[in-house]
């Protein structure tokens, strides 16, 4: 297991071998890996879960293969599928199902957003400038004067930003489907899920999830998939809009696990084990039926926020981070992040200024993922 730092939960999960890396990109990552190969010894299965680990070893592929069995679709479609405005072309070009929404790259574009309609959502086109700190990972706007100050901000900041209507409807309107495709384009180990609930709510990442049949989805996928030629590890996120009833994506994963991936090992469906197996010539484990109980939550922060009511009755809900035979990642999750709760809230606190946790507040605490 390869992180940054020593305090990521998963670093301390008894069926991991933690190895510490001083950066997760760049080509002195790839280096990393290589001198990792070499030390293991073997070719070994690599499973990609961070979004700036996958750009990386994506565009180095070539240093990498022989060492490492992994696979991943074209570099440029993986470069399509991450960059929000490159794939919401690409989108509209090709028919998929997307909201209506326009590309901002220069301040002559900003004009544009006037032709969507409200509610809106902006976000930077490249997630890098989220992930490296330099632009907020969406803003929301409610009146077109919001929106076109946002954009003009979001634009300084990140270059180039997505402004798409906002899908109506509750987050419980939220589909996703988690897939590995293997040699020939092979769908392997498919799960289709349901958001419960989200953090935070509206806007963030899943805090509730659980099985979903969904015809239409899975055959949207299939189309989608097999039209950019798609391999390896990923996923579409899918809401329905409660105006239409259409299901529109919201966006893809592509070349790696997504967040909420282990609720479908739970509910009987490996994927990481089916790539595995089927990366390494072994015999395909026979496929069970599909657990519907099961609801994986991110933590139980989220269930103390959300408490019961989102779980469906006679649910069996796990934690993302405890587990009675493994229980040092909940130990170690738990306390940092309530400490950044804390953290953020005392200053303010001390100087007589206290209120409720906000949104940015909440963001912060529940950051730490696996």
């Amino acid at each position: 297991m390869v992180d940054r730092k020593r305090w990521n939960p998963a670093l301390w999960s008894r069926y991991a071998h933690p190895v510490l890396a001083d950066a997760l990109r760049g080509p002195g990552f790839i280096g990393f890996l290589r001198d990792l190969q070499s030390r293991i010894g073997e070719q070994p299965f690599l499973v990609i879960t961070d979004e700036l680990a996958l750009l990386t070893i994506s565009e180095h592929r070539t240093e990498l293969e022989g060492l490492y069995h992994f696979r991943l679709p074209a570099h440029d479609t993986v470069l399509m599928l991450h960059d929000k405005a490159r794939f919401h072309e690409s989108a509209w070009e090709h028919g998929w199902p997307v909201p209506n929404g326009v590309v901002v790259r220069a301040r002559a574009d900003i004009r544009k957003i006037t032709s969507l309609s409200l509610p809106m959502i902006l976000k930077p086109a490249d997630k890098r400038h989220f992930h490296e700190g330099h632009a907020p990972r969406l803003i929301t706007a409610e009146s077109y004067a919001d929106a076109l100050s946002a954009a003009g901000k979001l634009l300084a900041q990140a270059g180039e930003v997505l402004v798409q209507e906002t899908v109506e409807g509750p987050d419980h309107n939220i589909y996703f489907c988690l897939f590995y495709r293997g040699r020939n384009g092979e769908t392997l180990g498919a799960y289709t899920g349901q958001k419960l609930a989200s953090t935070p709510p509206g806007t963030g990442s899943t805090a509730f999830c659980t099985a979903a049949v969904n015809e239409e989805l899975e055959r949207t996928t299939k189309d989608f998939l097999d039209q950019v030629n798609y391999f390896g590890f990923g996923g579409v996120e899918y809401k329905r809009d409660v105006r239409s009833g259409r299901f529109l994506i919201i966006e893809p994963t592509v070349g790696r696990t997504d967040w909420q991936e282990e609720v479908a090992t739970l509910a009987g469906v490996n994927i990481p084990l089916t790539a595995y197996r089927h990366e390494l010539h072994l015999q395909p484990m026979p496929a069970g039926p599909v657990d519907g109980r099961v609801v994986w939550q991110d933590s139980w922060i989220e269930r103390i926020r959300f408490g019961a009511k989102p779980i469906p009755p006679l649910s069996v809900v796990v934690d993302g981070y405890w587990r009675r035979d493994d229980p040092l990642p909940a130990l170690v999750h738990y306390p940092h992040n309530v400490a950044h709760a804390v953290a953020s809230y005392l200053p303010r606190w001390l100087a007589g200024q206290p209120r409720r946790l906000d949104k940015a507040d909440y963001r912060k605490w529940s950051s730490s993922k696996l």
